[in-house]
């Protein structure tokens, strides 16, 4: 009976190495196919939103879903937060989400509140913050991405106080949720007023929507399609915006939907004190590039997804070509040396060539 050669300890040692070689190269492999499920559900998600905006559309006559509504003085189209003293915000006020989470059917969530208050049916509006990781289940609803944020967003979401203090239920600290999806706030739809005595009009934000701007003359409100301005003054008229799809001009270029850190609008200002698409300061910065290669998704409006690597400024996206004053002018005279086109993305002046 012959000898049997036992290994040596070289031998484990080089195999034992070998191996760890081989899985230290496996792993970075095994990290990006997993980043790549996770942006192909989300995207999913994204592409399953379309639909349920689709279906609002086809009910209130091609509107566009506003990004934040405010129906107390002035009616919102749609159903939307039916119930009474919702956790997050008020009844009479929400955002894209209420409304698409109403019209998808997802509720009702019953949930027994921490403090002692009365169980609450998310039935009319879309579940806030920390419910999504009571709930354990994402699968709940397509508005969220289905990858967990990690990253503790602690700057100024918006200029606008009543975003900023979650008035709409449009704030949540999303480390350990699933990463929320923000909807461009061009499409706001919160009521404004115009002075009589001024034909000037108010806003509290500045999200470059063609409300948002100064308009002093008759003509140019009627060319903006504004309402006529109380001849008294007296009491000024309130209005609300609304988009229909044929009035974005480039859909397969208009931005609704990008992952966000911390909200679920996303103000589209450039040259202001917040800058949520700025990745110069990162205390500003909202958009979330959670994918392989840092890289976030963006729904446009003619339904498509695209996904796309991290830039500077709001302008690397819309280009320095369509760069446009608040009241959707083209600049003919500022950043005369860049021309370009930028990666063919708008967030604002939808409405405009």
């Amino acid at each position: 009976m012959g000898n049997r050669r036992a290994f040596t300890i070289v031998e484990l040692l080089v195999t034992l190495g070998i191996i760890g070689l081989l899985v230290g190269l496996l792993l970075p492999a095994l990290s990006i196919v997993r980043g790549n499920a996770a942006m192909t559900n989300s995207t999913s998600n994204m592409r399953q939103t379309f639909m349920l905006m689709g279906n609002y559309s086809a009910s209130n006559r091609e509107t566009v879903v506003p990004s934040l509504f405010d129906h107390s003085q002035v009616a919102v189209k749609g159903k939307v937060r039916a119930d009474a003293n919702p956790p997050a915000g008020n009844r009479h006020m929400g955002t894209w989400a209420d409304i698409l989470w109403t019209e998808g059917g997802f509720g009702p969530i019953v949930v027994d509140a921490d403090d002692g208050a009365p169980p609450y049916d998310y039935r009319s509006d879309d579940p806030d913050g920390s419910l999504w990781v009571r709930m354990g289940d994402f699968e709940r609803g397509p508005l969220r991405a289905t990858i967990q944020t990690r990253k503790v967003f602690d700057g100024t979401v918006s200029a606008d106080t009543e975003i900023q203090n979650n008035a709409y239920g449009s704030v949540c600290v999303s480390q350990l949720e699933p990463g929320m999806f923000a909807a461009n706030n061009f499409f706001d739809a919160r009521p404004g007023t115009i002075d009589a005595s001024t034909g000037t009009h108010s806003r509290r934000r500045n999200t470059n929507h063609p409300f948002d701007a100064v308009c002093n003359a008759s003509a140019n409100r009627v060319a903006m399609n504004q309402p006529m301005a109380n001849a008294t003054g007296s009491t000024p008229p309130q209005y609300s915006m609304y988009f229909t799809t044929g009035q974005i001009l480039r859909p397969d270029g208009s931005a609704y939907l990008i992952d966000s850190l911390a909200c679920q609008t996303i103000d589209p200002v450039d040259g202001g004190a917040v800058e949520p698409f700025d990745t110069a300061s990162a205390d500003r910065l909202q958009v979330a590039f959670r994918y392989p290669g840092e890289s976030c998704a963006l729904l446009m409006l003619d339904g498509h997804v695209r996904t796309e690597t991290r830039w500077d400024e709001l302008l690397d996206l819309e280009g320095f070509a369509n760069d446009r004053t608040a009241t959707g002018q083209l600049r003919s005279n500022a950043n005369a040396d860049r021309k370009d086109q930028g990666r063919g993305i708008r967030f604002r002046h939808l409405d405009q060539r």
